[in-house]
């Protein structure tokens, strides 16, 4: 198995963990509009990440393409700025969102290890999207 083979599927796990607390966040909206639950929190959304997921993604990219040489043209900066940053860290907030429900107070030390571990390997592997 070569590194693009890992890459893609690393891109494919991402995207089912997104998918996966998008769904539950719909229920939990779905649940609330029929007076079953308590309403949703703003942190239910997947996309409003911490800086230090998208950090902590550009800097694991950044180490896998330097170790790597990678070309930089417009084209590689711009794979790697959508598969190497932006969805390693919306991956990693969606694993804190389904772990949490969306209470960014309920986080707990190994939840936010999984998600920085989410987070750095995608950002890691995103190389292979490139070469």
């Amino acid at each position: 198995m070569t590194i693009q083979h890992v890459a893609v599927i690393a891109l494919c796990v991402e995207v089912a963990i997104m998918v996966l607390a998008r769904f539950g966040t719909e229920r939990r909206y779905w649940n609330h509009h029929k007076r079953r639950g308590p309403a949703p929190t703003k942190k239910d959304d997947i996309t409003l990440v911490s800086g230090v997921l998208y950090a902590l993604a550009a800097a694991a990219m950044m180490v896998g393409a330097l170790t790597a040489q990678i070309e930089w043209t417009l084209s590689a900066v711009g794979t790697f700025a959508l598969f190497g940053i932006l969805l390693p860290a919306f991956a990693a907030n969606s694993v804190m969102v389904m772990g949490t429900r969306g209470r960014p107070e309920a986080v707990t030390w190994w939840q936010r290890g999984v998600a920085c571990a989410v987070a750095a390997g995608g950002g890691l592997v995103s190389v292979g999207l490139v070469g």
